[in-house]
Parts: C-alpha cells; structure tokens; sequence
C-alpha cells in the first residue's frame, strides 16, 4: 500500500455547517499518493460533502484542506481564485448522476473541458477521447447522444470524461447508486481496472462493502461527521475495533 507520509488531499480541522446543522465536526483525513481509499458510513454523515468541499464545490467555516500540500482553505480562509483553480485542477470528480450534457455528443462532452479550460487542440482531445472510450469499453459511442445509453454506459463515460482533464487524484460519490443492480458490475468492474492501472489517488465514497473491501488499500468509517474508524480492509470489515463500526456493519450485513 502507498505510504500516508506524503498526502496528496489532507483535511485537518474541517468543520462544515449548512445553516445550524454541523455536517463536518472537526473532520481529520488524509490520502496517500497512489492510494486507493474507501469511505464508508451511514447516510447523513459527511461522506459526499468531503469530496464537494475537495472540488470546492462547497466552503467550509473552520479548518484547513490541502492538496498536494498547497492550501485551498486554510484555517477557514479559501485561498485566492488563481491559486484555487491551480490546486482543484488536480482533482477529478464522478458524480451520481452523471450530469453529462444531454445537447451534446458523446465525444463532445469529454472534449469540451480539455479545450475550452486547458485550451487543448481539438485533434488532439479529439484522441484523448477515444483513447479513454475504448479504456472505459464504449469506444462504439463515440458519436452517441446521452439519452440512447443506459445509466451504465453513462457513468462510464462519466468516468472517461473526468479522466480527460488528467487529475491526479480522483474522487468517486456513490458512482453506483443511481444505477439498476444489472448495471452496477459494468462500472465497478472499469474502477477496478483503474485501480489496477493507474497510480491515481482515488477516494471512493460507496455503499458496495464487498467491492470495497477488494477495491481499497484503506477503508474509513465516517460518522458524525469525522472518522471513527479506519485501517486495511480486513481488519475493518472482519474485527472493527469501535462500536459504532460494529453496529454499522451488522446493520448492512444484514439488509
């Protein structure tokens, strides 16, 4: 497993509040370089919340987040505009429901970032695409409309259309949970192939305990808006230390 040492995403102090309800309480993480890392808890507790402040998608009151040890927010205070689109261009994001373009192609919703935010020649984004498509299985949609694919085949042009901006460290949300059961193993089955591939850092948040336990080099349990607890796979899934987890998981086995 890739060491901790050196952080790639490191949240200290973070405290996040949506009017009077405290979603984050002085929420502690940090990922690894290359690290693999599943975020697992009940709903409410924090998890997607994380991975929007990370895309700064969300602000937060108190606390410091970092990337690649430069300061996005830093003890409540975000940094300025430039340095804020420097750092975030680090990170990519899949989200639950996908959020494709549905005026555009295929091909055009994964071009149309590379161009237009990292001026990229329209050739070659055009290949990088491709490229991406054919990694992701769907390389005969290229010149299909959002509509005519099935919610499996939009999530994983999802996926492609994040890794075209060519983040370092990429962040999952419930990738699976909009989808029909039959669906699901088609875009687990393209994370594991990355989490294989790659030296990306990738933070899951998911509620698949058996794919997490094969996919993470780590796994946090989150509640109450801070991790109560982490470790191998293993060692959480089949001797978790604190109560909480143990109720969790009972819970969840047995759904």
């Amino acid at each position: 497993m890739p060491s901790a040492a050196e952080p790639v995403l490191e949240f200290s102090g973070v405290v996040k509040r949506f009017g009077e309800h405290t979603v984050l309480d002085g929420f502690d993480f940090a990922l690894g370089g290359g690290e693999k890392v599943a975020l697992i808890g009940p709903s409410g507790s924090g998890k997607s919340t994380v991975l929007r402040i990370a895309m700064t998608l969300e602000d937060v009151q108190a606390g410091s987040v970092r990337v690649h040890g430069g300061d996005l927010w830093r003890d409540g205070v975000p940094a300025g505009p430039a340095r804020m689109r420097e750092l975030r261009a680090h990170l990519g994001m899949v989200f639950q429901h996908f959020h494709l373009f549905p005026h555009l192609s295929v091909l055009d919703n994964l071009t149309l970032a590379p161009r237009l935010a990292k001026r990229a020649d329209a050739a070659a984004a055009r290949n990088t695409a491709l490229e991406l498509l054919a990694r992701v299985g769907l390389e005969d949609k290229a010149d299909a409309w959002p509509d005519q694919l099935s919610g499996g085949q939009k999530q994983r042009v999802a996926i492609a259309r994040a890794l075209a901006m060519r983040p370092d460290i990429m962040l999952f949300d419930e990738v699976t949970s909009a989808l029909d059961p039959e669906m699901v193993g088609e875009v687990l089955d393209v994370l594991r192939e990355l989490g294989r591939t790659t030296d990306m850092s990738m933070l899951l948040v998911t509620h698949e305990m058996d794919f997490a336990r094969r996919f993470a080099d780590r796994v946090a349990f989150m509640d109450g808006g801070r991790i109560v607890e982490e470790g191998p796979p293993a060692a959480l899934f089949d001797a978790p230390k604190e109560e909480r987890t143990q109720q969790f998981l009972s819970r969840v086995r047995a759904r």
